[in-house]
């Protein structure tokens, strides 16, 4: 028995002893930067480091929501939605990686910590071009007839039940899938050439990299990292060169893309006009403040609004706004025979923000039914919401409460390679709509305006402030993980950063899906492309911007190659194709776990860094 309590003893002092000097390193840590907030990971435990990679990462997960809900926003607000659909829009939604990517190499360890970066960067860009890709294939998915996908109804097919997935939720693998437009095969395009900034980088690695022997001594390390630094610094500052001048022209794309009338921007702000005009965010005069406030000089000069309406601008504007409206008409125009009556018409006027007396919306529907049928067309319908644009009644009455039906918008409309019959887009919202804000309710259009820069300056300010302050520990903590557990940092930041930053993309690719129709689809795999885009370019940029000016060695090989080699497979599947069968998408998610197992393989098995 003395013997146990003499062993006992003498272990007591040890585990004490490191306990002790735990608590001494915690205390001197604190005491040396007594203004941080975060906690050093290289003193917490195991479940407390899970809990703060748990709280960072929904942080970082509000932060990048605040920033895609805050950029949004921008779109209402006619004389910047074009620059911020075009421009503003992608680059906000590349921050939290470009950020995460940043202070993984600002750190003392930077040669260490970087491989954080590198895994965030390779499981955002991966992540994005598959995941995503699937979910809006699978939800999007109709029937494939003779390779051509059903979006419309057959001629002759007077089947009521008919429906573009018959019978509902099919699972063919081949006999269901998408189809998209021509601007698929442009972005991908791009999206190639923009992976020449890794193949610059990895070539100049290839020729000085060696296999690095176990038995070197740290210094020897050391010495041989610092070699190939130095021979490949002027490339990666080429490198950077190419990504600055790739991301100028794919945003001078972008903003070429807003000069027409149709396109992916376009669609964009047409759809959160709509959107947020059923939300009771903005009014009908608030979405089209820029028609008047382009047009009221010349109409109260000239008295003309026929002049106004034939201005090659104002042409443009209009066109905008039938994308925007087509929507409201089509939920009442039941039988598809292009006709409202007035009830239907007052009812629409609650649907978007107006509350006019009845009086005031019978003249108004008097003036636009010309041949006093009773019934105004789509075309009437939107010149008389262009006059009460350009003139507002500024009498207010509580309109009626609307109904909901199903609808078909597009068929209002007339794009690219689809006449006037459309595609039917079959959607049913069935939520009651609240109560306008009294913040919007009966606002001024300049005022609405004011007040929407105001939230999207707040949102899109306060989720950067946000990623900028948790970035940096969140990228301590990943490379901890690795550390505690023998797994490379790359790994772990691999799976879990994309969580973070990139679950927008994935509810916005489910929600354009879900329309069902070539246009949708067109945009929710546009906006996965261009995510791609950004990554190569704008977040590569910033990793090889960290090699050049702190003197990094490129030590990613396998992530390289796994990276190019899943674009490459992507964009050939996507490239020479127009659309793709359920089958399709299913293989593109296996990409994501076999970007991980070609990276395992060519570090364990090849021998590449």
């Amino acid at each position: 028995g003395s013997q146990q309590r003499g062993a006992s003893v003498d272990g007591a002092p040890g585990c004490a002893n490191t306990r002790r000097t735990m608590v001494n390193d915690a205390l001197a840590d604190a005491m040396n930067d007594p203004f941080n907030p975060f906690p050093d990971p290289k003193n917490c435990n195991v479940m407390q480091i899970f809990f703060l990679t748990s709280m960072y990462g929904y942080v970082l997960y509000q932060a990048s929501q605040l920033i895609s809900e805050g950029a949004e926003l921008l779109l209402l607000v006619p004389q910047m939605a074009p620059l911020v659909g075009s421009v503003v829009l992608p680059i906000l939604g590349a921050v939290p990686d470009g950020l995460m990517v940043l202070f993984s190499g600002l750190g003392n360890d930077a040669q260490e910590q970087v491989s954080v970066g590198v895994g965030a960067l390779a499981g955002s860009t991966i992540m994005l071009l598959t995941l995503p890709w699937f979910v809006a294939v699978f939800t999007g998915r109709v029937n494939i007839k003779d390779g051509v996908a059903t979006y419309k109804r057959p001629g002759g097919n007077a089947d009521k039940n008919w429906q573009k997935l018959m019978p509902p939720g099919n699972l063919s693998l081949c006999g269901t899938g998408v189809q998209w437009g021509a601007d698929i095969k442009t972005n991908t395009a791009m999206m190639l050439f923009t992976l020449s900034g890794y193949i610059i980088i990895q070539g100049a690695a290839f020729q000085v990299d060696t296999s690095k022997s176990k038995d070197l001594s740290k210094q020897e390390l050391q010495d041989d990292l610092d070699r190939e630094a130095r021979f490949e610094s002027p490339w990666a500052l080429f490198g950077l060169l190419i990504c600055v001048l790739q991301f100028a022209y794919y945003m001078y794309q972008q903003w070429a893309l807003t000069k027409r009338s149709e396109g992916a921007v376009q669609g964009a702000i047409a759809e959160a006009n709509v959107q947020a005009i059923k939300e009771n965010k903005l009014t009908l005069r608030g979405a089209m403040a820029k028609f008047r406030e382009r047009n009221w000089a010349t109409l109260c000069q000239k008295g003309d609004l026929e002049e106004v309406l034939l201005n090659k601008e104002s042409m443009d504007e209009v066109r905008k706004m039938c994308k925007v409206l087509a929507p409201f008409f089509a939920q009442y125009d039941l039988n598809g025979d292009n006709q409202i009556d007035f009830e239907e018409f007052r009812m629409i006027f609650k649907d978007v923000n107006e509350n006019l007396s009845r009086e005031a919306q019978s003249t108004m529907f008097d003036a636009a039914d010309t041949d006093r049928s009773g019934f105004i067309s789509f075309e009437e319908f939107v010149a008389c919401f262009m006059s009460f644009a350009l003139d507002p009644c500024n009498e207010l009455k509580e309109a009626t409460d609307k109904r909901r039906t199903k609808a078909n918008p597009d068929k209002y409309l007339t794009s690219e390679g689809e006449g006037q019959g459309g595609e039917e887009a079959d959607e049913e919202d069935a939520d009651e709509e609240e109560d306008m804000p009294e913040d919007l309710a009966d606002l001024d259009p300049r005022e609405q305006q004011k007040r929407i820069k105001l939230r999207a300056l707040y949102q899109t300010g306060a989720g950067t402030v946000l990623c900028l302050f948790f970035s940096d520990p969140m990228v301590d903590l990943l490379s901890e993980i690795g550390g505690r557990f023998g797994i490379s940092p790359f790994y772990i930041s691999f799976v879990l950063a994309p969580m973070a930053s990139n679950s927008s993309e994935l509810v916005a690719a489910y929600n354009l899906a879900s329309k069902c129709t070539t246009k949708s689809m067109t945009y929710a795999l546009s906006c996965l492309l261009g995510a791609g885009i950004m990554n190569n370019t704008f977040c590569l940029g910033i990793f090889l911007g960290l090699v050049y000016f702190r003197n990094l060695s490129w030590e990613f090989t396998a992530e390289t190659i796994a990276i190019v080699v899943i674009e490459l497979m992507i964009g050939t599947m996507v490239y020479f194709r127009r659309g793709m069968l359920l089958m399709h998408g299913l293989l593109v998610l296996l990409f994501y776990p076999l970007a991980l197992a070609i990276v395992f393989v060519l570090e364990n098995y090849v021998g590449l860094d």
